[in-house]
């Protein structure tokens, strides 16, 4: 099955900004990424899911309507909680400069294991994602519940999602370890290709 991983597209953060569940305004017009993203997407596709988050699901609702499919709202779109970017906490929203660096410090020594007070670390971001990329590996629970409703195998996959699952993905496909994780480029918009069993 081809997996394709779309990160959502810029929003009006402030450079320098804490966030993960808070949600900015798209700083374009969700066509242009929507534009850009579509060319590297495959002409049909099986089966398709966002992030809740609103930035997810804008870029979701205009790249189904370049598919001709046209939800007449975002609640139309299927999505899976386990795709969240990850929980900042009490930091979320927050400038980095403006959270104080006793909290800060520890954290980016160890991001992988240490939590951001009432939120995540990058540990618990890895597990809601491996859940959900092996509910739809070959012979998978949702992977199964599909093929079986549609009685046909399912091939292709398009998610929209956050930089944090994407990278988390990428970081076990391809060995890398996750201390690494934010070393390579997930870009705005940006589309990741992967094959599951």
């Amino acid at each position: 099955m081809d997996l394709y991983l779309i990160r959502h597209p810029e929003t009006t953060a402030p450079k320098g900004t804490c966030y993960g569940r808070t949600d900015f305004p798209l700083k374009y017009p969700v066509e242009d990424t929507a534009d850009s993203t579509f060319s590297y997407l495959p002409p049909n596709f099986d089966y398709f899911l966002s992030s809740p988050a609103p930035r997810a699901l804008k870029l979701s609702s205009a790249l189904l309507t370049k598919y001709n499919l046209k939800p007449t709202n975002h609640s139309e779109i299927p999505t899976d909680e386990r795709l969240w970017e990850m929980n900042f906490g009490d930091w979320d929203g927050k400038l980095w400069e403006d959270i104080p660096r006793k909290e800060t410090i520890p954290w980016m020594k160890d991001f992988v294991n240490a939590r951001a007070p009432g939120g995540e670390a990058f540990t618990d971001l890895i597990h809601r994602v491996d859940s959900f990329i092996d509910d739809w590996k070959k012979d998978g629970t949702l992977r199964l519940k599909w093929e079986r409703k549609k009685e046909k195998s399912l091939t292709s996959l398009i998610v929209v999602c956050h930089s944090g699952p994407i990278r988390a993905v990428l970081c076990k496909e391809n060995g890398t370890p996750y201390e690494e994780a934010f070393k390579s480029p997930v870009d705005f918009g940006s589309v990741h290709k992967l094959e599951l069993p």
